[in-house]
């Protein structure tokens, strides 16, 4: 009955609403455009091997080097660094290492390439076409990653010299046809074709997933503190813990349901893109479910208790942090790395059987303590709230009436 209740109150919000159609919309913009039709198939993969990663990376630097332009993400926003003399020469000094140049050598590299302009905003910037650069026969990998992670520092973090993304970024080589049927009949006769996409499917919801809850959450449970119902709830008989978890239930329940609806559409457009009998058409929903679902549960409880303990405002900042963080950390590793303490775990492409099954007991650890996280962190918001009912404890909040700089003890 309280559980019914609070999905109802859940149903009627307008937060609610908001979330359903920003879910609704990142699910047709995002994964079913991407997906209308036949699948694109890859004809890179990528390799590490350590001379086409140099030769790539001191290619790149080079190029940038000679124009006095780099490119950055730092934080995952673009900008473009111009370094001064002294920054400069740092960076020259690494490239003469990588490469065994002199620095004559290397200017009469830059002025035998061919100039041509590429406009930047309201900039035409010269770059410099002079092919490949050599690569030294003494430097080791060791040495060069070191000597990347020091130009990365030069530019302030984020350049495509970033050491942990040098891989995913240098070292694509073309596949072999054999190479290429293998991708394919992974897809078909390993993954039951919906396999792959359920996890196309799960990195694209994860990014929404990862921030959209907390506002449902911090919407409903700083409600009754606005409309000052909280006084009738604490003098209700019903357990804090009874009346916590209903509530929590509710909250993921709800927010689960539009990723169901989501699911369903995605199978459908499977059906209608695929000869059925080739689909694992189960592994649509058992996939996402798994992945999903306990991102859900932990925002949401992490949201519960920080609202409950400081403010909504506190607990969508932290979120926002927390999901930021967690975005930008994955840099260029899109596919094949996921972390075991990774809020948002990352694969974006329906092939990568492989790439993904390398990081399989790290995913499924995740996944699990996520869960069974989610549930404690509920419990400790329920002790909370029964602090609360009890008069010993009444929140920390920053501003308005009762702040932080106002609070009695």
């Amino acid at each position: 009955m309280l559980f019914g209740k609070e999905c109802r109150r859940i149903l009627t919000s307008l937060t609610f609403l908001i979330y359903c159609f920003v879910v609704g919309l990142f699910f047709v913009s995002q994964y079913f455009e991407e997906c209308n039709g036949a699948p694109y198939i890859p004809d890179e993969k990528i390799s590490e091997d350590h001379d086409v990663i140099m030769h790539g990376a001191v290619d790149d630097l080079a190029t940038e080097y000679f124009a006095n332009n780099y490119t950055c993400y730092p934080y995952g926003f673009y900008k473009t660094v111009r370094l001064k003399d002294k920054d400069s020469k740092k960076v020259r000094d690494c490239l003469l290492e990588i490469s065994g140049l002199t620095n004559d050598e290397l200017m009469e590299i830059r002025d035998k390439g061919e100039q041509y302009y590429i406009e930047r905003g309201t900039q035409n910037i010269m770059y410099y076409d002079i092919g490949e650069m050599p690569v030294s026969d003494t430097i080791t990998y060791d040495r060069f990653c070191e000597l990347m992670g020091q130009v990365d520092d030069i530019l302030g973090g984020g350049s495509n010299y970033k050491v942990d993304d040098i891989v995913f970024r240098y070292s694509y080589v073309p596949m072999t046809d054999e190479e290429i049927e293998g991708v394919i009949s992974d897809l078909y006769d390993k993954d039951g074709v919906a396999g792959g996409y359920a996890r196309l499917f799960s990195d694209y919801m994860g990014i929404v997933l990862g921030i959209m809850p907390v506002f449902v959450t911090a919407a409903l449970v700083s409600a009754d503190r606005r409309k000052r119902v909280s006084d009738l709830i604490y003098t209700r008989k019903i357990s804090s813990f009874k009346l916590v978890f209903s509530r929590y239930t509710a909250l993921v329940v709800m927010m689960f349901i539009p990723v169901i609806l989501c699911m369903i559409a995605a199978s459908i457009q499977l059906i209608r893109n695929f000869d059925f009998s080739d689909l694992a058409l189960y592994r649509m929903f058992t996939l996402p479910t798994f992945w999903l679902l306990p991102q859900i549960m932990i925002v949401t409880a992490v949201a519960m208790i920080v609202t409950e303990k400081f403010s909504s405002g506190i607990a969508i900042l932290l979120q926002f942090a927390w999901w930021f963080h967690s975005n930008m950390s994955n840099g260029e590793r899109l596919s094949g790395s996921i972390g075991k303490f990774d809020l948002i775990c990352r694969h974006n492409t329906i092939y990568g059987r492989d790439e993904f099954l390398l990081s399989r007991k790290d995913f499924i650890f995740n996944r699990v303590f996520f869960f069974f996280a989610a549930i404690v962190i509920t419990a400790l918001t329920a002790y909370i709230f029964e602090l609360k009912r009890g008069g010993r404890f009444n929140g920390f909040r920053l501003f308005g009436k009762d702040s932080i700089f106002r609070h009695k003890a």
